[in-house]
């Protein structure tokens, strides 16, 4: 039987900078406008699981028109803090780092 091979999961070494800043600033800037964009399409998708959950059946101006209770909009709230800790996370090491 062949020895099972485990791979590191975390990489090692330097980070390579391949950027000046104004592009790191830039691809930042791209990175965070993607980011707005998945939190929007998560909450559209929830959307969509709670109108099904409760009908069984939608259409367009039900997903529309669907305005979030308190407790869902906090539940979307803390989503979107976690999604962008786990996005700025590596900044934020950085700047611990320093």
């Amino acid at each position: 039987m062949a020895k099972k091979i485990t791979l590191p999961r975390v990489a090692k070494g330097k980070n390579l900078i391949y950027l000046d800043d104004n592009s790191v600033d830039n691809i930042l800037a791209m990175v965070m406008t993607l980011t707005q964009e998945i939190s929007v399409l998560t909450d559209r998708l929830d959307t969509i699981e709670n109108l099904m959950a409760k009908k069984g059946q939608i259409n367009i101006d039900d997903i529309n028109s669907f305005e979030p209770d308190n407790e869902l909009q906090e539940k979307r709230s803390e989503r979107r803090k976690i999604l962008l800790k786990r996005v700025l996370l590596p900044i934020e090491k950085a700047l611990d780092s320093k």
